[in-house]
């Protein structure tokens, strides 16, 4: 199938559109790094990249191995490199999660409260409940994070917004009477995964990477995002994949034949990624996964993440109870 004809069967306007945005994208520039996640839309870009690549092009696709990653994702790399004959390099970050969490803090709750807790400890905090203007002058350079803590940030009465502590029902009664005793912060992302893209990007000499975000899979990155284009102070970014809805998704899966990996088949995840993330507010049921099919990984993720996990059972259960 050409390039021509893989556009035109494209099944909805969206996936019409995209695919020709990222065909001009293509033909732009000559070294291009894709990041390969073994995920479900990862699967998708992979297609669309074989499909639209020009002969000229040195296309790289890169999976960071964070250390805690399913073997399903590993055997779906392998079917990945089989069906489309193209090699995945192996890449790592700075660190992997197992001494990202223990250097640089354990995730909680949310990136954006993990991002204020750390702030709040790294300023000494002592978790008291008073106000905005009083705890700002015992901690003049933590104002952001104080906001986050005093629910400030917007003027008068209000509903607790997602920037703050309020939007979770209790939090802030709970680490009044319960202070973290470890470090909490959202960089071990930064340390697996995003420092290994940095790094991969240089040592390939990339001159664009591409990133399987969807805006309608909502979370951190599809809402910081604006564009299927970016050009940031770490290089050009195209999201291929960016505009399609789900139902533009499942269009394309069902128009090419995509195979997702088991972990999706047969073990019935909805993400992958680093296993038994605290953030993800189901770890519970991801845990149970895990534990009946892959049990070794899952030892060590509940050994890797423990204090996040009792934290947020206790907070949990505290909720529970107002």
């Amino acid at each position: 199938m050409t390039a021509d004809e893989y556009i035109q069967a494209a099944p909805t306007l969206v996936l019409y559109d995209s695919l020709t945005k990222t065909r001009s994208v293509l033909e732009q520039y000559q070294n291009v790094l894709v990041s390969v996640s073994g995920g479900a839309d990862s699967d998708d870009m992979v297609n669309v990249v074989e499909h639209l690549k020009t002969e000229r092009q040195r296309i790289t696709y890169v999976w960071f191995d964070t250390g805690i990653e399913m073997a399903a994702t590993k055997r779906h790399l392998a079917y990945l490199q089989e069906k489309y004959k193209i090699e995945i390099k192996r890449e790592k970050g700075a660190m992997p999660v197992a001494g990202a969490v223990k250097s640089v803090g354990y995730p909680f709750y949310s990136k954006n409260f993990s991002e204020s807790i750390y702030r709040l400890q790294r300023h000494g905090f002592e978790w008291e409940d008073e106000p905005f203007d009083v705890l700002l002058k015992k901690y003049p350079n933590c104002r952001a994070a104080l906001r986050w803590w005093c629910n400030n940030y917007k003027d008068g009465p209000h509903r607790p917004l997602q920037t703050e502590i309020g939007s979770a029902r209790g939090m802030k009664e709970f680490m009044v009477k319960n202070p973290p005793n470890f470090l909490i912060s959202k960089r071990c992302c930064d340390e697996a995964k995003k420092k290994a893209a940095y790094m991969a990007g240089r040592k390939y000499s990339a001159d664009i990477q591409f990133t399987g975000v969807r805006r309608s899979e909502g979370g951190p990155r599809s809402t910081a995002i604006k564009s299927c284009m970016a050009d940031g102070a770490h290089g050009k970014r195209h999201y291929p994949l960016f505009w399609w809805r789900d139902s533009d998704k499942k269009a394309f899966e069902v128009a090419y034949g995509i195979v997702h990996s088991d972990a999706y088949t047969v073990y019935g995840c909805t993400r992958t990624g680093c296993a038994g993330c605290p953030f993800a507010g189901h770890f519970e049921k991801e845990l149970e996964m895990i534990h009946k099919y892959e049990p070794h990984l899952a030892v060590a993720v509940e050994n890797i993440f423990k204090p996040a996990y009792e934290y947020t059972r206790k907070y949990r259960e505290f909720k529970n109870s107002l």
